[in-house]
């Protein structure tokens, strides 16, 4: 199977074009400290520079990111940066939705066949019940009961012992979900464009 066409669920590809008069060895000096930053470990490799991640922080510009590649090459148009980022962070966020998303229907699926048992069970139950309703003895108070006053004694009235149940809801796992494909969407298309940017204004010798 050809991951190239579902990695990019989780992968970065961009170039950024490399300003004229830049060398090779020039434009990867400009960018290389992007990955000066704490656990992070990169390394040159001919024309390009690899790295990866342990447990960046927050601050880091490519803390989404754990590892990946840049490396400058002569096209038509020009010399440019292009690099392949990796995001296990986006991965874990398009597929959380899906999974919170099969836990609801799961849910409401137990919960309907649940339904219909206890559904099946009342109906036996309430044929039983008709039966002994024949054979019940009419409740009749006693002389002295009856003298004093005392109410006729009542039937028991049906589901009255029954305690009230909560109906399931898939809701908090739609939220979830809601929620996981939030961060997926913030992270395919903020963070890139973030990354864009900062390896622009490098390029460029700004900050």
């Amino acid at each position: 199977m050809n991951l190239r066409f579902i990695d990019w669920i989780w992968t970065v590809r961009d170039e950024v074009p490399v300003p004229e008069g830049l060398s090779t060895a020039e434009a990867l000096e400009r960018v290389a400290p992007v990955l000066d930053e704490p656990d992070t470990q990169y390394q040159r490799d001919g024309e390009g520079l690899r790295y990866t991640k342990g447990s960046p922080a927050a601050q880091d510009p490519l803390s989404v990111f754990e590892k990946g590649s840049l490396r400058v090459e002569d096209t038509a148009g020009g010399m440019v940066l292009r690099y392949r980022l990796v995001s296990r962070f986006m991965l874990f966020c398009f597929i959380l939705p899906l999974v919170f998303v099969g836990f609801g229907q799961l849910t409401l699926a137990v919960a309907e066949y649940q339904k219909a048992q206890a559904e099946a069970k009342e109906k036996a139950e309430g044929a039983k019940k008709d039966e002994k309703k024949k054979d019940e003895p009419v409740l009749t108070l006693n002389p002295v009961d009856k003298f004093l006053g005392a109410p006729a004694p009542e039937k028991p009235k049906d589901g009255e012992s029954k305690s009230r149940k909560r109906k399931p809801s898939a809701t908090a796992a739609y939220v979830f979900a809601g929620i996981f494909a939030f961060l997926y969407l913030v992270g395919r298309f903020l963070e890139p464009w973030l990354v864009r940017r900062t390896f622009r204004r490098k390029l460029a010798g700004e900050g």
